[in-house]
């Protein structure tokens, strides 16, 4: 990937066309029904059962159990941040979502558990097929067949997978009902993996990722499409898994092996302090309330 002077975003070049695009699918995760993202929520011990009450007091997934449990998450907040990413921040009371590039499903799930009246769009029709049977919501496989507006969008790492992030943030902005907001979350090639393991880092993942923005680059690009309020939301955990995948390219490639939990340690202790930090960045954008 080369990097941009001017912003700090990294384009990959040559780039493949959009009719070549999908045979870098052909054997993609999202084929199979959605592996189960609820380890951090299973389990017996203590922060397995401060979890699950969180999330059922916060969100209304599962049963609440005992009251003095949700006090206790605002003290461990990385486990606190990973729970609000998982549910994508969503606010309470419901409302029309739309989760584009929904993959198989897991998300969509998620929402309609908590109360939303959710609709995915997947281009990938095999990662369609699987989200429609995991979700049994309705799945479309383009953003042109999904009429009326919506009080959240949800993108979770598609942005960097489109031709053109402009339009389809714009077309996004358009979509959503005054005071609604945009969910984002992008690798954030200013983290720590990038800076120690280079063209090692897992989430570059060429030829699918076409283009990943610099935290400067997106704020901008978001702003510049009608976006009147742009926040980026601490992380929290949640950096091992890349992490340790980076650290096993880097070994294939005979580089230095960084021990993989110490460093996760550090990485999600950062990013439970600061947005800027995390693996991934994650970005709410509010339309205006005209």
């Amino acid at each position: 990937m080369a990097g941009c002077v001017g912003c700090g975003s990294l384009l990959l070049d040559p780039r493949p066309t959009p009719a070549a695009l999908p045979k870098a699918y052909g054997s993609y995760y999202t084929h199979q029904p959605p592996i189960a993202e609820n380890g951090v929520l299973e389990g017996r011990g203590l922060l397995k059962k401060i979890a699950r009450a969180y999330i059922a007091r916060r969100y209304g997934i599962g049963m609440p159990g005992p009251a003095w449990m949700v006090p206790l998450a605002f003290f461990a907040w990385p486990l606190r941040q990973q729970l609000d990413y998982h549910l994508r921040h969503l606010p309470p009371g419901g409302g029309r979502l739309l989760d584009l590039g929904c993959g198989s499903g897991g998300f969509l799930k998620r929402a309609g558990d908590a109360g939303w009246d959710a609709v995915g769009v997947e281009p990938d029709p095999a990662a369609a097929g699987a989200a429609r049977q995991s979700s049994q919501v309705d799945v479309y496989e383009s953003l042109d067949d999904v009429s009326g507006l919506f009080d959240v969008i949800t993108m979770a790492h598609v942005v960097e997978h489109v031709h053109d992030p402009r339009s389809l943030l714009a077309d996004c902005h358009s979509r959503l009902r005054p005071g609604g907001h945009l969910w984002l979350a992008t690798p954030n090639i200013s983290g720590v993996g990038h800076r120690l393991y280079g063209d090692a880092w897992q989430p570059l993942e060429t030829p699918r990722h076409l283009v990943m923005p610099s935290p400067l680059a997106l704020a901008s690009l978001l702003r510049d499409v009608g976006f009147d309020e742009v926040h980026f939301l601490r992380r929290g955990r949640g950096s091992a898994k890349r992490l340790r995948a980076s650290s096993m390219r880097a070994a294939a490639l005979g580089r230095r092996i960084w021990t993989v939990e110490p460093l996760a340690l550090l990485v999600d202790l950062a990013a439970s302090l600061s947005p800027y930090a995390a693996e991934e960045l994650v970005v709410v954008a509010t339309r205006g309330a005209r």
